[in-house]
This record gives C-alpha cells, structure tokens and sequence, in this order.
C-alpha cells in the first residue's frame, strides 16, 4: 500500500516563480572567502592587466572578474582550467564573482598563461596591502625551498644513451616494416600508403632528435619530453621530476613577502635573490633573517655585509654536529690559526705556514701546509700525502666561524628555532589546506607565475583571518594578529 505524501513539511515546487530577481549575495555564507577576493580585487590598481586588452576584435572579458574567479579558485583548491569553468555553472560563489558570466577553460588558460609580469606586479601590491593592513612588519623573515612535482612524467625523462636506444628501435622496426612491405607489394609501394604506426613512429623519431638538440644545447644529463626545463630532484617521495620553489615568509602572520620557482636542485644560490625581492615588494627595512644550511656558506654569508640585516644561518658542518654527527680529531676545525704569525697549529702542534694563494670560483684563498707530516704518528689519519697536509683558508671562512659562535649564544638559539614555526607551515598549509601539491603549468616560466598565483591564494586566506572584517572590509583585527 503507497503511503501518502506528508502534510507537515515545507512547500516543495521546483517550477515556482520568483516575484523579484533573487540577489547572489543572500546565498553565500557570511564567512566565505569570496568577500575578501573581491573586497581586495576591487582595491587594487589594475593597469598592468588592462594595457594587455586588445583595443580591437571580438569584446574580451573585464580583467577585474577574471582576475577574482581566478584568484578565488586557488584560494579554494581549485587549480585546472576546466574544474574552474565548471565552477563557474555551479558555485554560487563563483557566479557571483563572475556576475553570471562563463569564460570557457580556454580563455582562463589563456588569461593565466599570459599575464605573467601583470600577476607578479599584483603579488607585490598584495604584499604592501597586508604591510598596511600590519600583517607584515619585517622584524624577521624566514627564507626556504620545498620541492614540488613537475607537470611531467619521471617516465619520459632521457638521457644519451636512451635516445639513441630509442632512435635505433625506431629505425630497425621502420627498415623491417620496409621490407615486409616490399615483400608484400613490391618495391615500388608509395610512402603515401604507409599505414598510421610507421608515420607515428616517423613523428616519434623527429621528437626523439629534437629532445637530443635540447640535452646537447642545455648541457643537461638527461632532459625531460614533457617539461625540458624541469629536472629530478631529490623530494620526500623520493627521485622525481620537479622544481624547488623558494617564499620568504613574514614571522607576524605567514605572509609570503617573496616567492620563486627555480630549477636547480640545491638552495644555496637562491639567497640574494629572495632577499632582493622581499626588499622589493616592501616598505621598510629587514630585521632578522633565519634561513636553514642549505643557504649557509660563506659566499652568501659576505654577500649579505651591504643588506645591514641580523642574519642566523648554519653551515652544514655545524648543522651536522647538532644532529649528532662526530667530527674527527684531524679536522680543519680542529686546526687553530694564529692571525699574528699568520700560521696554523695543529692538534699535534706542529706548525703550517704560508705556501701559496690560489683563486677560484669561491674566492681567493692562502694555502698553508706542513712539509713533515711523513713523520708524525698520526701520519695516515691526518693526511696520506707525502707533500704533507694541506689547510686552505678565506678571509670569509672567519664569517662562518663568527656564524657558529652567535648561533651558539642563548639568543641566538631562540631566535633560529623561530625559523620552523614561520616558514615550515606556509609549505605544509599550501600543499595540506590548499591541496597544491604539484605544477599544473609547464616552463619554468610559466610555473613561475603559477606558483605566485599560489602564493597570493596563500595571502588572501591570512588577510580573511587577520585583516578582514566581515562588513568593515579591509581592516586590520589586533586581536586576532596577536594570537599568531
């Protein structure tokens, strides 16, 4: 027996008239981060984006709301073109950003693909909106690297000896198929009737010399068919094909001041650079920069003298006996120079003197050594050359030692172990919360930007937290800045 509709229930008419237009904004959640996109959107000077608009042609869509939809969509997780022109048809939030228009996936590639100077100026009028918001005080910054995937399968990577494995495939498999051709039709078959797979193995053949021009002209190892400008690097899922990307973080509320993306695997060369930037995209001066060892040489270290900044930075010697590691009786460390003879003493207390200077990549150096090593009991440990054992020294290696001493002090242990509870949870929040855990984009060019893309998303959900009122618009909240 049918059981009869309930009378106690709402009224449910899915063809009912409305008596007046519905407005958008009713049906979005007091919290939601699409007031801040478009409240900070709005704020912003956007001529950078509008001297790209073509003055003829078919009318483009206004910047401003390609701008919001997209800003919006990676603050929400939402990275690929076609899940965001799907949004844009589903997500009350999104049509409100778009005002009911519908850019299909092609045109909001396109608009994120080519405005990357416009998005890179915006990323710096961000950062000044959060300085005036004080989300960004400067009093210290933290700078560092995390590895994310490329674009790229770890499968198409090649080096010499693969594209001429390869090549030689193709062409033993194009001689037989020339052959059983021959066999079948005669010799004198036209390459016009040869059937799809020869002449995709045609086209493969001519991508394979292509990628080797590319390995031969980069001085590369191995280069990647997808994304030749991405590289394997060693992550936390092991060897895959990525980028290392580098933000320089704000300690107040986690604001990304400097963000970049860079194909060399270690961090080292990336100091200066991110510093220049930060110092860009702010108003006022550094306090304290922390940085881990990858960052920690002594060129950095004197390349840092002009930037008057209180910088903490380990070497990896010294991070390495932190974490435990014994050094031995004969190290270089255990050498102690005398700056008034302007010698050596070893543990033995022999004495090694001024050999020679000698200049290289890293900077020039003295060279001091002891001719009598041979006849020492240690002979063997210390060293096993029989000129006698070697001490190379540059004036910056003094940095590195003054380094460790103001590491070692009571301050400076507080103010290091700041670093980790600045910039590690930027990463963590952007791959965890945001769920960027790898490119969408190929180039490194064009990861670039989308990485400051990220970094923006990042910045507007700590301006929703910090410097937003619901209703006030841009404001800052003391309150809420002082739990951070």
């Amino acid at each position: 027996m049918k059981v009869p509709e309930p009378k106690n229930v709402r009224p449910y008419d899915q063809g009912q008239s409305l008596l007046f237009p519905p407005n958008l904004k009713e049906f979005i959640e007091e919290n939601d981060l699409c007031w801040v996109v478009d409240d900070v959107v709005n704020a912003m000077d956007l001529s950078c984006l509008y001297r790209n608009v073509s003055s003829e042609g078919n009318m483009a869509y206004h910047p401003r709301m390609m701008l919001k939809v997209l800003f919006y969509a990676y603050a929400s997780g939402i990275f690929s073109s076609r899940k965001i022109a799907k949004a844009l048809g589903e997500n009350v939030a999104f049509i409100f950003l778009a005002a009911w228009q519908r850019p299909d996936f092609r045109t909001i590639s396109y608009f994120r693909k080519n405005n990357f100077e416009a998005i890179r100026e915006l990323f710096g009028q961000i950062v000044r909106l959060c300085q005036e918001l004080k989300m960004v005080k400067l009093g210290h910054i933290s700078i560092d690297g995390s590895k994310f995937k490329a674009n790229a399968a770890d499968r198409k990577s090649y080096d010499q000896q693969r594209i001429d494995k390869e090549i030689k495939s193709i062409l033993d498999k194009a001689e037989q198929a020339d052959r059983e051709e021959d066999d079948l039709y005669g010799p004198d078959k036209t390459g016009d009737e040869l059937p799809d797979e020869i002449k995709d193995r045609k086209k493969r053949l001519e991508r394979l010399k292509q990628i080797q021009k590319e390995l031969t002209e980069r001085g590369k190892k191995k280069v990647n068919a997808t994304d030749p400008d991405a590289v394997f690097m060693k992550t936390k899922a092991g060897i895959k094909t990525a980028y290392n990307v580098q933000a320089s973080v704000d300690e107040d509320c986690q604001v990304i001041v400097a963000a970049s993306v860079t194909n060399q695997p270690t961090d080292d060369e990336q100091l200066i650079p991110m510093l220049n930037q930060t110092k860009e995209n702010t108003d006022g001066e550094i306090g304290i920069v922390t940085a881990d060892a990858g960052y920690g040489n002594a060129s950095n270290l004197e390349a840092l003298e002009p930037y008057n900044v209180d910088a903490y930075i380990p070497d990896d010697t010294y991070q390495s006996r932190k974490r435990g590691k014994t050094v031995g009786p004969f190290d270089k460390d255990n050498f102690v120079y005398d700056p008034v003879e302007d010698v050596f003493i070893c543990p033995e207390g022999n004495v090694l003197t001024y050999w020679h200077s000698r200049h290289y990549s890293k900077g020039d150096c003295r060279v001091y050594r002891y001719k009598m090593c041979g006849q020492c009991p240690h002979f063997g440990r210390c060293t096993k050359s029989k000129a006698g054992r070697s001490i190379w020294r540059r004036q910056v290696d003094e940095k590195v030692k003054a380094m460790r001493k103001k590491l070692d002090t009571q301050a400076g242990k507080q103010i290091y172990a700041k670093r980790k509870h600045i910039i590690e949870p930027v990463f963590g929040q952007i791959k965890g919360a945001l769920g960027f855990t790898g490119f969408h984009l190929r180039g490194l060019a064009r990861v670039d930007l989308e990485f400051l893309i990220v970094s923006i998303a990042h910045n507007l959900r700590k301006i929703a937290k910090y410097g937003y009122q619901r209703g006030a618009g841009l404001a800052p909240r003391p309150e809420a800045a002082a739990t951070v």
